[in-house]
């Protein structure tokens, strides 16, 4: 397997957004919605499937949107490319909000636009459709951002020969909080970059 390096990243947080080529602010962050369609109306907001995701998936789309804006996923067939996401909460936010609809017997409404997002593999099937990627996603939840896990699973899927680059990252959204780190990697011949570590991503990850 060749030298592997991580050749874009994204990372999101409460009214930053951080890539390698810039950082930007965002002021209006009072309400965490309203933070990401500010976000989304920075990239030109022109995906209207966008309004119907929740937050979770909302948050995956836009870091996805910075990492890939330079479309280097492109030079690789759709089957090449992998995806392994992580978060401590899975679909918590819709969780919650489907569970709110169901609590009362007696106002029974459940919603199936909220209940077809409380699966946190939904976010990696958004991602999916709007890129055309069609090679293998794993989601784990885990206590909090492991970096060698990342590691150790992207060498393993690109060691395997039918995939050549990945999309590895963390994305989680609570009503306390939201971020989302993104990286793409890549052999080291196909494009610069820097050696993909785990110590590389626990770096990114704590970007401020």
């Amino acid at each position: 397997m060749d030298n592997l390096v991580i050749s874009s990243y994204s990372l999101i947080r409460k009214g930053i957004v951080i890539t390698p080529v810039d950082r930007l602010e965002f002021h209006d962050i009072a309400n965490d919605g309203k933070y990401l369609k500010e976000v989304f109306k920075h990239l030109g907001g022109d995906y209207a499937k966008f309004y119907k995701m929740d937050r979770l998936c909302k948050l995956a789309y836009l870091a996805s949107e910075f990492l890939l804006a330079s479309g280097q996923h492109k030079k690789y067939s759709p089957e090449e490319v992998a995806m392994i996401f992580s978060n401590s909460n899975s679909s918590l936010y819709s969780d919650l909000k489907h569970q709110d609809s169901i609590a009362d017997r007696k106002i029974y409404f459940p919603e199936p636009a909220t209940f077809v997002y409380t699966l946190p593999n939904i976010m990696l099937g958004e991602l999916s459709i709007r890129h055309n990627l069609k090679g293998e996603n794993m989601f784990f939840v885990s206590e909090k951002f492991n970096s060698g896990v990342l590691n150790d699973f992207t060498k393993l899927l690109l060691r395997n020969g039918r995939h050549k680059a990945c999309i590895a990252g963390w994305v989680d959204y609570t009503n306390t909080g939201l971020l989302a780190a993104l990286f793409f990697i890549e052999p080291g011949k196909e494009r610069t970059g820097q050696d993909f570590t785990p110590e590389l991503l626990q770096k990114i990850f704590e970007l401020q």
